[in-house]
């Protein structure tokens, strides 16, 4: 009887270690920590099973006013991600906002290094209507509207890599309207048909 629990005991341990290895290779493929390894001046979250799976916002910038910005990050997914600049309070997007938007009056400059200087995107331009290299162009939906580039949509990033974010808001027309913008890099998942 003694031999037949020593039997159960040692059965036992090779499925709890089969399960252990299964759950380890899930964790893997999931990599919940990323959170975890996350520093930086944005805020990242980890949105699981959605797309895109991963968010950095940083700090609103105004566009209404010359400026530049600098954000600092440490342990982004190694992934691609794209560099999205949403307006705040964007919600309903009306034809003519949506082509003051478009037509918005400055020069706005993004460059993502990383800690050896090595460029991960730059993007250059003035927004306007068309999807060109050279522009920042408008996406709106969904209760939301931003500007992506050409240039830095996807940038590819590297995990244990320090990043610089410079944002640069310049040429800044006369009678410009306020408008404020969301920096945030988003990517990663499964995109779903």
């Amino acid at each position: 009887m003694g031999h037949y629990h020593l039997v159960v005991s040692r059965k036992g341990k090779f499925i709890v270690a089969i399960l252990g290895a299964i759950l380890l290779l899930v964790l893997i493929a999931w990599k919940p920590w990323s959170v975890l390894l996350y520093h930086g001046d944005g805020q990242f979250s980890d949105e699981l099973f959605f797309y895109p799976r991963y968010w950095v916002r940083f700090a609103d910038v105004p566009l209404s006013k010359p400026g530049e910005y600098h954000f600092r990050s440490w342990g982004l997914p190694n992934e691609e991600m794209s560099l999205i600049l949403y307006i705040k309070g964007s919600q309903d997007i009306s034809p003519q906002r949506r082509d003051s938007l478009e037509n918005f009056p400055a020069t706005i400059e993004a460059q993502l290094t990383d800690g050896k200087g090595n460029i991960a995107c730059h993007a250059l331009g003035r927004p306007a209507d068309g999807e060109k290299d050279g522009v920042w162009v408008l996406m709106s939906g969904a209760g939301e509207a931003g500007y992506w580039h050409y240039q830095c949509n996807p940038a590819r990033v590297s995990s244990f890599r320090t990043y610089s974010l410079m944002i640069r808001v310049s040429d800044v027309g006369p009678g410009a309207e306020k408008l404020v913008v969301t920096p945030t890099l988003n990517g990663g998942g499964t995109e779903l048909p």
